[in-house]
């Protein structure tokens, strides 16, 4: 379900591979793309993530529940599981190279969450965002309750995660959320493009800059994903 691969020098390309189910991620696939963040060798200048066709559906909601439930009364602490779940995600996770997210088709769910935690996003035009966990009854707790409204505004993050509408790739790009937009299918060529081009520069300079703006912005944002935790429990709770 997870591909690694190292398609330019010292670029690490991860790719989500379920295209029968648009890439939508069951615990095993959470688990898996957990793996790949902590596997990252040493050298890696540059990371991209991508999914083919489609980016992510999101969680494979027809196994997602069943799954960890499964695995908690097998005897895994429950905090365990939802660890590999939100590393996956990149929540609360600042890896020390830049990621960058290469977009097409659907972003949805736990897709758009991931797409949230790249550093650089490039979506192709004809790409689809959606956060449509409120109309099932919960909320985006990977990561979006606690980082939307920083990346593009309070009105466009209650508008995304309020309605659960999809949105188009010329209107995140407005709203600040994908950096570019590219013709269908050239997303991941210029994602490449521009880790290689990271990657060539001087490693000590590229993770500085991103620890130094990591740390900037960390300091409420580790109180709102606590936050962001406790509500989550409240609603699948209640």
């Amino acid at each position: 379900m997870i591909q690694v691969s190292e398609p330019r020098p010292r670029v690490r390309l991860v790719t989500l591979d379920r295209p029968a189910r648009r890439n939508a991620l069951d615990l095993a696939g959470f688990r898996a793309l957990a793996a790949a963040w902590r596997s990252a060798p040493a050298g890696t200048g540059a990371v991209v993530v991508t999914g083919g066709s489609d980016f992510s559906s999101g969680a494979d909601l027809a196994t997602f529940s069943g799954d960890v439930a499964a695995a908690i009364r097998g005897g895994e602490p429950a905090a365990d599981v939802w660890a590999d779940v939100h590393h996956a995600l990149l929540r609360d996770v600042v890896l020390e190279v830049p990621v960058l997210a290469a977009i097409e088709g659907v972003c949805f769910g736990a897709g758009m969450e991931l797409a949230g935690a790249a550093d650089i996003r490039i979506a192709g035009r004809s790409a689809l965002f959606a956060l449509p966990e409120v109309r099932h009854g919960f909320i985006a707790s990977g990561g979006s309750v606690a980082r939307l409204p920083r990346q593009i505004g309070y009105p466009a993050a209650m508008q995304v995660m309020l309605t659960g509408e999809r949105f188009g790739a010329e209107r995140m790009r407005e709203w600040g959320f994908v950096g570019e937009v590219v013709p269908e299918g050239a997303a991941l060529d210029r994602a490449l493009d521009l880790a290689e081009l990271i990657a060539g520069h001087p490693a000590v300079a590229v993770c500085g800059i991103k620890r130094a703006v990591g740390e900037g912005v960390r300091g409420t944002l580790a109180d709102a994903y606590g936050i962001e935790s406790r509500v989550s429990d409240e609603v699948l709770n209640g």
